[in-house]
C-alpha cells in the first residue's frame, strides 16, 4: 500500500483517497477491491457495498462513525500498518457527536486548482482530509471556493468511482481540474481553514485527540471572563441558542462542529489552542462576536398547546385503529413534518413504525406466496402439455407475468416443484410396475 501524503501538514491525505490512489497504483477497481478484499479483513463489509453506498455513503469513511471504524480497522490489517486512524476524524470520537452532525460534506470535492496542478506534474489526484468537511469551503492554497460538480457535465461524484482516479469525472472522463483566479473569502472562512486544518496537522504528528473534557473546561472559563458565569448572556453574544451550555454542561450533550468553530471564533481562540495545555486557564478578555452562519435552518416555531393537542389526539386515534401508515405519510396528513412527530411524539411515532413494517412485512410474506404459485402454475401448464418444464420455458412464461427466475427466492421454487414432480414421476413408474409384477404373479399362480 502507498504512503498516505500530506502527513504533518494541513492538507494531510483522507483515507478515501489513499485508498483509490492505492487501487490505481495497482490498476484495480476501487469497488471491486471492497468487494472482494476488504471482507477478508472484516466480514461485517461484506454486506457494505451497495450503489449507494459508493454514490454517498463512502465519504463517512473519513469520519467518525462505524464506516470509518471498519475500514481503517480492514485497511490497517491488510497493509500492516498502525497510523490510518489519522487519516480519518476519529481522533476527534471524544468531542462532537457520533452521528456526525455537519461534520462531513453531501458530496466529493476538490480544489479545482490543486487538482489541476497535479495532473501537470503527472500525480495520481490526491484530496487531503479537510476538504470532506462541510465547514471548509475554500482551498487554503488558491482562495477558491471548492467544487462538487464536474465542470463539464455538472453531475455530482461517487466517493467510491468504478475507475480509480478522482480527479477525473467519473460520468464523462473529464478532468475535474481547471484554472481558476483566487476569488475574495470572507476572513470567517480563512480562519475556519487555518483552525481546521491545525488540528488536522496535529492529529498527524502527535496523536493528537480533543477532549470533550477539555472544551467544557474551556466553555467554563470563558463564561466566567466574559459574562461573569451567565451562560444564556455568552451564547446570545456569539448566536448561539441560549440554553446550548447547559446542554453540553448538565446534559452529557456534544457540540457540533460548526457550534464549536462558532465558540472558538467568537471567544478569539484557536481550535487548536482549546486542547493545549499551555493555553489551559488563560483567558483572554476580548470582546465577544457573532459569527457568520455556517449552517443555514429553516425556523421552527413552538406548536401551540392547541396544535398540540390536536396533532397528539390525531396520532392516538391512528395507533388505535391499528393502520399500518408509515410516520412520514401521516405527518402529511398533519400538516406537519417528519421530524415534527418524532420529536413531540416519539412513543407514538414508535407504535405506528412498528405497525406499519408489521403490514408491510405481511403484504411482502402475500406477494411472495403469490408468486410462489404463479412458478409452480407455469411449471405444471407446460408438464401438462406434455413438454418437460425446462428452464427456458419456465422463464418464457414467467416473463409474461413480469416474474423472472433469476431471483433466487423464485429459482428455489422452481427447483423444489421440478424435484417434486420428478419424485412423483418416479413413484408412479414404481407403482405401475409393481402392479404389474403383481398381475403377473397372480397370473402364474392360477
Amino acid at each position: 500500500m502507498l504512503a498516505p501524503e500530506g502527513v504533518g501538514t494541513p492538507n494531510q491525505e483522507g483515507l478515501l483517497s489513499l485508498l483509490v490512489r492505492t487501487c490505481h497504483a495497482h490498476a484495480v477497481n476501487p469497488r471491486l477491491v471492497i468487494r472482494d478484499i476488504f471482507p477478508e479483513a472484516e466480514p461485517s463489509i461484506g454486506s457494505i457495498p451497495t450503489a449507494a453506498f459508493y454514490q454517498r455513503l463512502a465519504g463517512t469513511m473519513n469520519g467518525l462513525g462505524k464506516y470509518a471504524e471498519l475500514f481503517v480497522t480492514a485497511m490497517e490489517k491488510l497493509t500492516g500498518r498502525s497510523d490510518l486512524r489519522s487519516l480519518t476524524m476519529l481522533p476527534w470520537q471524544d468531542l462532537f457527536p457520533h452521528n456526525g452532525q455537519g461534520l462531513l460534506a453531501r458530496h466529493r470535492r476538490w480544489c479545482p486548482v490543486c487538482l489541476h496542478a497535479q495532473r501537470l506534474r503527472g500525480d495520481v489526484a490526491r484530496l487531503p482530509l479537510i476538504w470532506s468537511l462541510e465547514t471548509c469551503r475554500i482551498c487554503n492554497h488558491h482562495s477558491v471556493p471548492l467544487e462538487h460538480i464536474c465542470p463539464s457535465c455538472g453531475k455530482t461524484q461517487p466517493f467510491v468511482p468504478p475507475y480509480p482516479d478522482l480527479g477525473i469525472c467519473s460520468h464523462c472522463r473529464l478532468p475535474l481540474g481547471g484554472v481558476h483566479a483566487p476569488q475574495e473569502t470572507s476572513m470567517f472562512q480563512r480562519w475556519i481553514v487555518e483552525g481546521v486544518g491545525g488540528m488536522v496537522e496535529r492529529q498527524s504528528v502527535e496523536r493528537f485527540s480533543p477532549s470533550l473534557h477539555r472544551f467544557r473546561q474551556f466553555l467554563i472559563e470563558q463564561v466566567e471572563a466574559h459574562t461573569d458565569g451567565n451562560r444564556a448572556a455568552f451564547c446570545r453574544a456569539l448566536g448561539l441558542n441560549e440554553f446550548a451550555i447547559s446542554g453540553w454542561l448538565n446534559k452529557g450533550e456534544r457540540p457540533s462542529i460548526t457550534q464549536f468553530l462558532t465558540i472558538c471564533y467568537g471567544t478569539k481562540t484557536m481550535p487548536i489552542e482549546v486542547f493545549d495545555q499551555q493555553h489551559s486557564g488563560k483567558t483572554a478578555v476580548v470582546p465577544l462576536s457573532e459569527v457568520e452562519k455556517l449552517r443555514s435552518r429553516k425556523p421552527c416555531p413552538r406548536p401551540t398547546p392547541e396544535r398540540h393537542a390536536a396533532v397528539r389526539l390525531a396520532l392516538q386515534e391512528l395507533v388505535a385503529a391499528g393502520r399500518g401508515q408509515p410516520v412520514s405519510a401521516a405527518a402529511t396528513d398533519l400538516g406537519v413534518t417528519r421530524s415534527f412527530l418524532r420529536y413531540w411524539f416519539p412513543d407514538l411515532c414508535k407504535s405506528l413504525s412498528l405497525r406499519s413494517q408489521c403490514m408491510a412485512q405481511e403484504r411482502t410474506r402475500l406477494c411472495h406466496q403469490r408468486q410462489a404459485l404463479r412458478v409452480k402454475a407455469a411449471v405444471r401448464s407446460i408438464r401438462k402439455s406434455g413438454a418437460w418444464p425446462s428452464y427456458r420455458k419456465v422463464g418464457k412464461l414467467l416473463k409474461q407475468q413480469n416474474l423472472s427466475l433469476s431471483e433466487q427466492r423464485l429459482r428455489e421454487v422452481y427447483k423444489t416443484e421440478i424435484n417434486f414432480d420428478e419424485t412423483r414421476k418416479t413413484q408412479e413408474a414404481s407403482a405401475k410396475k409393481t402392479k404389474v409384477l403383481t398381475g403377473r404373479t397372480i397370473g402364474t399362480n392360477a
